[in-house]
């Protein structure tokens, strides 16, 4: 109703009701006037509760379902002709921010492996499957988003990659490697760009500077994962290791 689930609008009877997932046409046969067949509850409700009942119950008075017609998905983009592969292509450019925008394009690199670029893709969308993200995704409980690494902080991507003690000393070994001086910025677009287009470098190795930035987000990425779910040390020369072999 108006863009909010009953669910939302009205958590407590959602939260009372004895079948939570009885469908509408359910509810609709079996009557959800006030006092109708299609209220049953766990307990007796109180006054208030009773109100809260009335008050859906006005709500619902004036919906008309229409049985002779079949269920049928409906797409908020184009509500007549449905979902289509080129709505979306064309919606998805708008809908994102100029500076992603400009981020997502360069990641795909013809020196690049196909995995690390939609790897890199998902990380400029925040679209990896951080702590922070499965928790807003009901994935998690508060309880467990917080970083493996111990900090105390939340497991966030820009924590993960920049913020992170452990991972961090990662950039600072890649910097020595390829000998050059770099303040890194505190978010990860500008960190992205700054390295990919260092100053004083030709034009020509910018493609070269990208796909080590995206070596090394890969493999940090991979090793916490391994710190995770098989107990194992982060060791950044290692990492770094890897990112030189991907790198060449």
């Amino acid at each position: 109703m108006d863009g909010v689930p009953l669910r939302e609008r009205f958590p407590r009877l959602f939260d009372l009701a004895m079948d939570i997932w009885v469908s509408v046409e359910e509810m609709a046969r079996h009557g959800w006037e006030e006092g109708g067949g299609a209220w049953v509850w766990r307990r007796r409700l109180f006054a208030w509760e009773e109100e809260c009942v009335r008050e859906c119950s006005v709500l619902l008075h004036d919906i008309v379902l229409q049985e002779h017609l079949p269920d049928r998905w409906r797409w908020h983009l184009d509500p007549v002709n449905g979902y289509s592969v080129k709505g979306t292509y064309i919606y998805l450019p708008s809908a994102t921010e100029p500076t992603t925008r400009g981020l997502v394009k360069d990641v795909w690199i013809k020196n690049v492996p196909l995995k690390v670029s939609i790897f890199a893709r998902r990380l400029f969308c925040n679209r990896l499957p951080s702590k922070d993200n499965l928790q807003r995704h009901y994935v998690l409980q508060n309880d467990d988003i917080h970083y493996v690494g111990g900090c105390g902080l939340e497991e966030s991507a820009n924590h993960l990659f920049l913020g992170c003690t452990t991972l961090c000393n990662v950039w600072y070994h890649l910097f020595h490697w390829l000998d050059i001086t770099f303040v890194p910025p505190e978010g990860l677009d500008e960190h992205f760009l700054q390295f990919g287009h260092l100053s004083g470098l030709p034009r020509s190795t910018y493609p070269y500077l990208k796909l080590i930035w995206f070596a090394c987000v890969c493999f940090m990425w991979k090793e916490m994962n391994n710190k995770l779910f098989n107990q194992k040390a982060l060791v950044p020369k290692q990492i770094l290791d890897k990112v030189k072999l991907l790198s060449f």
